[in-house]
């Protein structure tokens, strides 16, 4: 029995650690590549942006199911806070809800109708990526 919570314990560690580590990795691969810079930069082949994946920030600052503004908020900030400042958002996902294998709650159920929620959400979410000059990447 005491093995047996051992093993969930570090369970708990692992999934926090995994939570965590996609950011961490960015902010190391970037400073050690673009001079500690994290924003972007250009040359003569092109722009070049570097940030970090943010595809459910919408959902956060929607109306509905999954909605959290204070936790965006404490999100946004600390990637501010860690030069991170270009996102790579996901304005909604479509298709029926309930599928295992997709995001949940979806924004475009079927045609002609979407989430409301998800639609004021995208909108908010924007608006506070603005508020701390952050950019976004929309797909």
């Amino acid at each position: 029995m005491k093995q047996d919570l051992k093993i969930f314990d570090s369970m708990k560690i692992l999934s926090k650690t995994a939570a965590v580590l996609p950011v961490l990795l960015s902010v190391i691969l970037c400073t050690s590549c673009c001079d500690g810079t994290l924003s972007s930069r250009s040359d003569e082949y092109g722009e070049y942006f570097i940030g970090t994946n943010f595809w459910y920030g919408p959902i956060l600052a929607g109306t509905g199911e999954g909605a959290d503004r204070e936790r965006l908020a404490l999100e946004l900030d600390s990637l501010k806070a860690l030069g991170l400042t270009n996102l790579r958002v996901l304005v909604g996902a479509d298709g029926p809800d309930g599928i295992d294998v997709k995001v949940s709650p979806v924004l475009h159920a079927a045609p002609g109708v979407y989430d409301a929620g998800l639609e004021e959400g995208l909108a908010y979410f924007l608006a506070e990526l603005e508020k701390r000059d952050m950019k976004a990447v929309l797909y």
